[in-house]
């Protein structure tokens, strides 16, 4: 590296005291100089060079570059010297980088639930081997890019599992995406509706959910002037198809939970009518024509709901009755353009690559990856505030509110409250309209995508990792350290397994537990571990409803502990929206 060049070197330069000399730019060299020009930064050309070609260590220090990161009409500032990386090179690592952050993120989350989850499907989800025989299988693409993990215990969980939520919401939102664009591409439309309560620090969360989905969404489906069975009813008219209903959950520091409802209603459809109950016919969901409904239609069918969702949620509580302003909200949505704008216009992306493409799949079914309003938190912000703060970072540098016992209140009672519910659910028949599935339960299809990440490319690299070492990687909390070892290897043509034990050596764990096998083998393998899961055993009765007793006492304590930690205010105070 070239040598700094002295005061004395400079023609007619003075000398100046050391506070009032610049510092290199470059990390390596970090030495002081003094400035021959305005702006700067490198005591050298040869730090200029070599700062130019090291890598961003994050996605932003990439988006600055792809994008210049300069200012104009400063005095002293200028532009960063150009990066050899085309700007699509610099866009596509800044992408990489993000899934990267975002998976250590998701597995952080999952480290805390792994010692503190009340559930025990969560504490023991990707920790262990679902069989201690056969081990571990870990996979990756000939091209580095996926490395997923096969024989796990999964817990399949879309409201308290950060890890297992990423995957089943991504195929949530690609099912949404695929009926909704064609729906609407075919010449229908569709209705995106919020529906929102009242609600108070006071109110409990199953309250909330139960009020609005048991007791007021069901009511609004039937029984109404809208969707009475005669030819010419209101319902008919705009040509209902189905419905898309899923449930999102924020927190706010002043007013406490906030669950509510986003749903997509397909209108602009004939179908077969449905036959009657007990003639054993089989109903075809097929959309045989499509149309626009009548502004005039569409005004009163808003109007019913709008009436209907005020007068069931006052019946049900008075307390939670909706504000006639916010407490319904439609979008109407004619054009695929529109379908994918209508999430921008919503909200805003937090922490995915899709954020100029967020659609009203997404909007649906990702609500996981949305910034709250008004300084709520989503559900796994409470978590993964709660996860950094337990692992030593300052409350100040981290996004959220809540300190430790506010927060652990606050998650206890939601994975609680949320266990076992429906997050999401399709009309009947909708999926198969348009060639998504059967109207199984959503469950089964939740756990058809996480075990998906079993499935492999008849060419990928298999590396056999034993139940003990699987153990100790889940204990070292290097899951995903192992993956991307094992990606880096296969991306620089190298052997993946060697990585893999070196990275295991590194942090004391034996890896002799870590070897290659073959497609054939591991298919054997598998194989053999289903014949013996055949004869397993299940949980009994009494363990089953000594589990439930234990959580409804966790629940019961986490509510107290909320209502302690969280929010103070009078038992008096007057609810507001």
């Amino acid at each position: 590296m070239a040598t700094a060049p002295s005061d004395a070197s400079l023609t007619g330069a003075v000398r100046v005291s050391k506070s009032a000399r610049a510092r290199c730019r470059r990390k390596a060299c970090g030495r002081r100089f003094t400035r021959s020009r305005a702006g700067q930064m490198y005591c050298s050309p040869t730090c200029r060079k070599g700062d130019a070609k090291s890598t961003p260590k994050t996605a932003a220090d990439l988006g600055k570059q792809a994008t210049g990161g300069g200012h104009l009409g400063k005095k002293g500032k200028k532009f960063p010297d150009p990066d050899p990386r085309t700007p699509a090179e610099l866009a596509a690592e800044a992408a990489d980088l993000r899934r990267k952050e975002r998976k250590r993120r998701n597995y952080s989350g999952l480290y805390y639930q792994w010692d503190h989850s009340k559930l025990k499907s969560i504490r023991g989800c990707r920790r262990s081997a679902r069989d201690e025989g056969a081990g571990v299988t870990l996979t990756v693409s000939p091209d580095g890019e996926q490395v997923g993990r096969k024989g796990l215990n999964r817990c399949a969980s879309v409201w308290a599992c950060p890890v297992c939520e990423t995957v089943i919401r991504g195929q949530r939102a690609t099912d949404a995406d695929t009926a909704i664009s064609e729906h609407v591409r075919r010449g229908g439309m569709v209705l995106f509706v919020t529906f929102t309560v009242r609600h108070w620090s006071n109110h409990d969360l199953a309250d909330l959910i139960r009020v609005q989905v048991r007791e007021v969404w069901k009511g609004l489906l039937q029984g109404r002037k809208w969707a009475r069975s005669n030819a010419g009813n209101l319902r008919n008219r705009l040509g209902v198809v189905g419905t898309i209903r899923v449930i999102e959950v924020t927190v706010g520091q002043v007013n406490g939970w906030h669950p509510h409802l986003h749903v997509a209603v397909f209108l602009g459809g004939r179908q077969d009518p449905k036959p009657k109950r007990g003639s054993g016919e089989k109903w075809d969901p097929t959309v045989r024509e499509y149309f626009r409904p009548a502004d005039a239609d569409l005004d009163a069918f808003e109007a019913e709901w709008k009436a209907a969702w005020i007068d069931g949620v006052t019946a049900a509580n008075p307390d939670f009755r909706p504000s006639k302003r916010d407490g319904v909200d439609f979008k109407r949505v004619y054009t695929v353009k529109d379908a994918a704008a209508i999430g921008k216009y919503i909200s805003k992306v937090q922490g995915t690559d899709v954020a100029t493409d967020w659609s009203a799949g997404a909007e649906l079914a990702m609500s996981h990856v949305k910034q709250a309003r008004g300084g709520n938190m989503k559900a796994m912000d409470i978590l993964f505030r709660l996860a950094a703060l337990r692992g030593g970072q300052a409350a100040d540098d981290l996004p959220g509110w809540g300190s430790i016992e506010q927060l652990a209140a606050l998650w206890a009672e939601y994975e609680l409250t949320t266990k076992g519910g429906q997050n999401m659910a399709w009309s009947e028949g909708l999926k198969r309209a348009y060639g998504i599935g059967t109207d199984e339960n959503q469950d089964a299809a939740d756990r058809q995508a996480v075990d998906a990440e079993d499935a492999s490319e008849a060419d990928a690299t298999r590396i056999h990792m034993s139940a003990r070492t699987q153990l100790e990687v889940g204990r070292k909390r290097i899951v995903v350290d192992v993956d991307e070892a094992a990606s880096e290897a296969v991306k620089r043509n190298e052997d993946p397994v060697i990585a893999v034990r070196a990275l295991l050596a590194l942090v004391g764990i034996d890896s002799m537990g870590v070897w290659a096998i073959t497609a054939d083998e591991d298919e054997a393998k598998w194989k053999a571990s289903a014949e013996n899961a055949a004869g397993g055993s299940r949980e009994t009765d009494d363990a089953r409803a000594r589990r439930k007793e234990r959580e409804a006492a966790d629940l019961r304590r986490a509510r107290a502990d909320r209502r302690q930690h969280v929010w103070k205010q009078a038992a008096s105070t007057r609810p507001t929206a």
